[in-house]
């Protein structure tokens, strides 16, 4: 007998969306799981604010499928459980802060095996397993109170498969890498930048614009006028290799606050969005990251003392414990195909 191929569906959302919160960091959750889930058939159904599909497609995802953007949950709900029973999909991921409603989730149940991503600081949904990686929960296996079982803390927090293996004694390249996810969307690194050329004579900084973020006049300013202080790339396949050669990070507080602390490499934290404030301050207090909270008017000021501090080496971060070891997404997967196994 043809043992049965499971069939998978991820329901992401994300690209340049102004004010909605996504950013590329749900697509990019789903491209480090989707590897993980081994002997399956994986789908994607993409809610697409630009680059999101074209990011997928570069890596070579298949099975694509578009949803209209800003659709409402109930039609969310009706095109997802048509797709689930059109494909004989098993188990359907929900990647997607604001579709992970108690309504949304409650009526996918009664159709698929449901389960929740996240990285916020929220378990309570109705689904069949919750994985949320959040730095500020306790690493534990727990039930919420609708009894969903809920993989908590960073020991499940889904990064790529490169920091599995966490080799730190990598040769230093630069003082800095600055990167702020696959969007800026705050153009954090316009301002970031203003107080850097202070500094960049004495420097060796490389800036990762994200896949989705353009490079301005200012920047390119910046590459003439420094051109061996400053190495300035679109993306990159390997952000491990790069944060391994670098002394400190500059990054917004999404899954990159992860990965530098996976690596060991402090690292500054501005917002790109709300629901980051409670990852920054999780890592400011574990004693990872200088949290510089959310833009707003005083933030160059907060960038500017911070790299002074640095500088004057008044600043010392140093992590007591290794709080993220990289192999999340190898426990989540198991965890997730055991739903159907």
């Amino acid at each position: 007998m043809v043992k049965k191929v499971l069939k998978i569906l991820f329901r992401v959302s994300g690209g340049r969306a102004k004010n909605k919160e996504y950013g590329l960091g749900h697509i990019y959750h789903a491209m480090n799981l989707a590897p993980r889930l081994k002997s399956t058939e994986i789908f994607f159904l993409v809610e697409d604010y630009g680059k999101a599909i074209d990011l997928l497609q570069r890596y070579n995802f298949k099975n694509l499928f578009s949803l209209k953007k800003k659709i409402d949950v109930k039609s969310d709900i009706d095109q997802t459980i048509k797709f689930v029973k059109k494909n004989n999909i098993d188990i359907l991921i929900v990647i997607k802060h604001d579709l992970i409603t108690k309504t949304y989730v409650k009526s996918m149940r009664k159709h698929v095996k449901t389960v929740v991503i996240s990285d916020l600081k929220k378990i309570d949904y109705q689904a069949d397993l919750i994985v949320n990686g959040f730095i500020g929960f306790k690493n534990t296996i727990a039930k919420n109170r609708f009894g969903t079982r809920c993989l908590l803390g960073p020991r499940y927090q889904i990064l790529n498969k490169k920091y599995e293996n966490q080799k730190k004694n990598t040769e230093k390249k630069y003082s800095f890498l600055i990167t702020f996810g696959g969007f800026d969307e705050q153009n954090i690194l316009e301002t970031f930048c203003d107080e850097l050329e202070k500094h960049l004579e004495n420097l060796k900084v490389k800036i990762i614009l994200g896949y989705a973020t353009s490079q301005t006049k200012k920047l390119r300013s910046l590459k003439t006028k420094f051109p061996h202080n400053i190495d300035i790339i679109s993306e990159t396949s390997n952000l491990k290799k790069e944060i391994s050669q670098s002394n400190f990070g500059i990054c917004s507080g999404g899954i990159t606050t992860y990965e530098f602390a996976t690596l060991g490499v402090p690292f500054a934290i501005i917002c790109q969005y709300k629901h980051q404030i409670a990852t920054a301050e999780e890592w400011e207090k574990k004693g990872y990251a200088i949290n510089l909270g959310y833009p707003n008017s005083k933030t160059k000021y907060k960038i500017r003392k911070v790299l002074n501090d640095i500088f004057e080496k008044k600043i010392i971060i140093n992590p007591k414990n290794n709080a993220v070891d990289g192999l999340g997404a190898k426990r989540a997967a198991q965890k997730i195909l055991n739903l159907v196994m």
